[in-house]
């Protein structure tokens, strides 16, 4: 008997079922040896990193369930990783860097690194809590390039065989704050490839050619998401606010739903001169992301799942800027708005209500060292089930930070670590409620906020309430960058979600 045949659609075959969950655990594996191996709290405790496995031409063959704005956006980079690693890369264990967005599909702290394999290419991705530029943690509220933001590190080979090329390794880390860190949780990623190299060999000794079932599986997947999709079809139209340092942009959404997902972007506002514009891959992470979670939360990760998933954008907006925009915060926040706009236009769902819509992004430093870390905020309410309090939300699936860890690293001292009681919409099902997170700073620090929800309310009904940032006492804007003295007192409210009537 097919172990495979439960859900109702025709699934892979018994052996083509067991190399699937084998790629996938492969690259979950990939994960923990990441996080076991890294020194920075942002890697180790938040776990903001993503592995994956793709075949010879960038068809993602799987990939772990890490961070959702990755999942996308990786696939969406694939072509293009392999394209410039080829002229590098000789045999496995040769391995290439690069952080520019406009080929990883996220922003320059999401460090990515690949090599090959027997079977294509094995490849990690880790947010590195600073490379370098002018403000700490590399995230510039007002930087209007990348080179404002921090070190633009082209496609690089940095271990060959194996053997890290320590000399240029040095001579990139030389560009960060902490070089030390950088150069630790940087062969965490080299470890961590390795372990996956390693695990696909055994399995081909075991399974034998494993791409021979790459593309039964794929197929299988597909059919799967479309079996799920069935009987839902539709189309709508949506248009959300994004707050910037100075106004507003907005963001344009057409969604179809049929034979899968197409969502047009077109009608977003123009690029902004700010941190907040996000390349293509950010988009179609979003749209991936919400098409995995509307109809097959458990479902595959592969080509699979992308193949259904279609994004159009228009050169020179905010979602699809032309380089060398920065983008540093269109992979945290405008990702969210891009999410909310998905939901919004898909009302013929009968879709949760908006969450925080923000990261609520925090940089402490303090001399070398830099802490970074994304609050949770209100999760969304349905017509049948209230929002959770507390919890990341959205194209965020980080893990939080114990305050004992921040203390240990930094000179603060938390005062109040809280749920955020009544910030949620109380509707029929009342919307989740956001989080109160205040500390006090034991030395002279640096801080930057990127909190793009202060001003408008989760959408709901009714809506939740915005983020506040308050500064000994008094509210700052969200987009916030400067010195923090002996003493002085930080108290972030993070957003509530809407409710839902």
């Amino acid at each position: 008997m097919d172990l495979f045949l439960s859900w109702g659609s025709e699934l892979p075959s018994l052996r083509a079922g067991i190399v699937r969950k084998a790629m996938s655990y492969i690259t979950e594996e990939m994960g923990v040896t990441l996080k076991k191996s890294a020194i920075s709290p942002n890697i180790r405790e938040r776990l903001d990193l993503s592995c994956a496995i793709l075949g010879p031409e960038g068809e993602v063959l799987a990939q772990a369930e890490h961070i959702p704005v990755h999942l996308g956006s990786l696939s969406w980079a694939a072509k293009r990783l392999i394209e410039v690693a080829s002229d590098l890369i000789e045999e496995p264990g040769d391995v290439v860097i690069v952080n520019n967005p406009y080929l990883t599909g996220t922003h320059l702290n999401d460090v990515t690194v690949i090599t090959k394999t027997n079977v294509g290419w094995i490849v990690n991705k880790a947010h590195h809590v600073d490379v370098g530029g002018p403000v700490a943690g590399s995230l510039n509220p007002y930087a209007k390039t990348l080179y404002d933001e921090g070190y633009v590190i082209e496609p690089t080979l940095i271990a060959k065989r194996w053997k890290p090329l320590d000399g240029v390794i040095s001579y990139i880390a030389s560009h960060v704050r902490n070089d030390k860190v950088f150069k630790a949780d940087l062969k965490a990623q080299l470890a961590s490839l390795r372990l996956g190299h390693l695990r696909l060999k055994e399995a081909q000794d075991r399974y034998g050619n494993l791409l021979s079932y790459a593309k039964e599986y794929l197929e299988a997947s597909k059919r799967e998401y479309l079996e799920a999709l069935k009987d839902r079809e539709g189309k709508g139209e949506a248009e959300v606010k994004l707050e910037l340092p100075e106004g507003y942009a907005k963001i344009k959404a057409r969604v179809e739903l049929k034979d899968g997902l197409l969502v047009d972007f077109s009608g977003t506002s123009k690029q902004v001169p700010y941190n907040l514009n996000a390349v293509e891959g950010v988009a179609y992470a979003a749209a991936s992301f919400f098409f995995k979670s509307a109809f097959l939360p458990e479902g595959p990760v592969d080509q699979g799942l992308y193949d259904l998933v279609k994004v159009k954008t228009e050169e020179g907006s905010l979602l699809n800027p032309h380089f060398p925009a920065a983008v540093g915060a269109g992979n945290l926040e405008t990702s969210q708005r891009a999410l909310w706009a998905i939901i919004k236009a898909s009302s013929f769902l009968d879709p949760p209500s908006a969450g925080p819509g923000t990261m609520s992004n925090v940089v402490i430093a303090h001399g070398k060292k830099v802490y970074y870390e994304t609050n949770g905020g209100g999760g969304s309410s349905t017509s049948t089930r209230d929002g959770a309090n507390a919890v990341q939300w959205g194209m965020t699936n980080t893990m939080n930070t114990p305050i004992e860890v921040v203390e240990a690293e930094l000179p603060v001292l938390f005062l109040e670590y809280s749920v955020r009681r009544g910030s949620g919409g109380k509707g029929k099902r009342k919307g989740g409620d956001g989080i109160v997170r205040k500390w006090m700073a034991l030395d002279d620090l640096e801080i930057s906020l990127i909190v793009s929800q202060v001003n408008e309310p989760s959408p709901g009904e009714p809506p939740g309430r915005p983020a506040e940032v308050i500064i000994n006492g008094e509210s700052v804007s969200g987009y916030y960058s400067g010195r923090l003295k002996r003493g002085d007192v930080v108290e972030l409210k993070t957003p509530g979600a809407g409710g839902h009537s």
